[in-house]
């Protein structure tokens, strides 16, 4: 290509991705997928911010973000994206291609209330505080494909005045199982007075698998020992073993 074609070729370039980055954020609106909502629009698509996002109608927060408008050249899409629920704080970078719904987020890092995610990704009435640390995830159709890092849950309590405090707990993500069409866990205590260790599957068509042991820990009361009583006498070092399965 001579030297003039080559300048004509960069030139178009940057005024198309001029042009797309000056899109209204208004715009972002009709082409999210189902089931996400944004509300209070500010900016462009390139730079811009919602007052209110939504998941299956719960509101999740404040969100903004930062696209990196050179990767449009590639027919793909960056933005540095921060999510900001009541009491929380989270960040992420966000890719993926025009021509395939997988969303790929890295860098993912932020904790918050578990509460501001109650019946979207957390069960109703229990409370304590989420932290993020993942490296990479990739998400198909709101499902988690493939996932490196780890979570933690701080000071979980269950549900209700008297709710039992049940500690705090690391689940890290992505290990074994590769090139398989599930994703797998590990779950273990970071002390407290509830022990676990467990294993968690998640395939493909959104069934999980969580299985493992549980045991009292120092400090436990007595509304911990009257739960561990359903699942039956312990073994001889105090443990108890448990099997959960669902659909997301």
């Amino acid at each position: 290509m001579s030297r003039r074609a080559s300048l004509i070729a960069a030139g178009t370039a940057a005024f198309a991705v001029f042009l797309v980055a000056m899109i209204p954020a208004a715009q972002l609106s009709k082409r999210l997928p189902t089931g996400y909502a944004m509300t209070g629009l500010a900016g462009t698509i390139w730079s811009g911010q919602a007052a209110q996002f939504r998941v299956d109608g719960q509101a999740v927060g404040a969100i903004d973000w930062f696209c990196r408008p050179w990767h449009l050249v590639m027919l793909r899409w960056s933005c540095r994206v921060t999510l900001q629920p009541p009491g929380g704080h989270f960040t992420a970078d966000l890719s993926g291609g025009f021509d395939s719904d997988a969303l790929e987020a890295t860098n993912i890092h932020g904790q918050s209330p578990i509460t501001a995610f109650e019946e979207i990704a957390t069960p109703a009435g229990w409370t304590g505080r989420l932290e993020l640390d993942i490296e990479r995830i990739r998400i198909v159709e709101r499902r988690a494909g493939e996932a490196t890092g780890k979570l933690f849950v701080r000071e979980l309590r269950a549900p209700g005045a008297g709710g039992a405090q049940l500690g705090d707990f690391e689940l890290v993500v992505g290990e074994g199982a590769v090139g398989t069409d599930r994703l797998t866990g590990r779950l273990s205590d970071l002390g407290g007075p509830l022990r676990v260790r467990g294993a968690i599957e998640l395939l493909s068509d959104g069934r999980y698998f969580m299985s493992g042991e549980v045991a009292p820990g120092p400090g436990a009361g007595p509304a911990i020992f009257d739960t561990l009583s359903f699942l039956g006498p312990p073994d001889a070092s105090g443990r108890r073993p448990f099997s959960i399965e669902g659909t997301l």
